[in-house]
C-alpha cells in the first residue's frame, strides 16, 4: 500500500471514530482526543513505509538544568516499563510519545490499538511529568 493511500485510510479511520482530523503535509494528519483530565494533541506520520503516532508535544523541555536533568532520567526508566510506545525528544526538544509499526497491510486495527496505547500513556504519565516540568 502506498503512503498516499496509508494516509487515505487513517484519516477515514479517524474521522468514522468521530475524530477532528486535518491533514497538514501530503503524509502527515493532525488531530486531537480528550482523555479524563485533559486533550492531547495527535499527529499521525508516515514516512518510509512506517507509521507513527504521537501525542506531541506531551510537555516542553524545562529551561532548568536541574529538571531537564530529572525529566530524562524519569523518560528512560518509563521507555523500559511501557510496552509498543516510548518517550523521545523531538528537534524542538518537546516531549513526545509515540507509536511506530510498519504500514504494509494497513488493518484498522492496528490504528485501533495504536491510539489506545497511546491514550492509556498519555493519560497515566502526563501529571507527573508536567509535575517535573513545572
Amino acid at each position: 500500500m502506498d503512503k498516499l493511500n496509508q494516509v487515505d485510510k487513517i484519516e477515514a479511520f479517524l474521522s468514522q471514530q468521530g475524530w477532528p482530523v486535518t491533514r497538514i503535509a501530503p503524509s502527515v494528519l493532525k488531530s486531537n482526543f480528550r482523555g479524563s483530565h485533559s486533550a492531547f494533541p495527535l499527529a499521525v506520520q508516515i514516512e518510509d513505509s512506517w507509521i507513527k503516532l504521537m501525542v506531541v508535544p506531551m510537555a516542553r523541555m524545562p529551561t532548568d538544568a536541574s529538571k531537564a536533568e530529572i525529566l530524562y532520567e524519569r523518560l528512560l526508566r518509563l521507555n523500559r516499563e511501557i510496552r509498543l510506545a516510548r518517550f523521545s525528544l523531538d528537534e524542538d526538544g518537546d516531549v513526545l510519545l509515540s507509536v511506530e509499526f510498519p504500514g504494509g497491510e494497513l488493518d484498522p486495527s492496528e490504528i485501533k490499538d495504536a491510539l489506545d496505547v497511546l491514550s492509556f500513556y498519555a493519560e497515566k504519565h502526563q501529571p507527573e511529568i508536567k509535575r517535573i516540568v513545572m
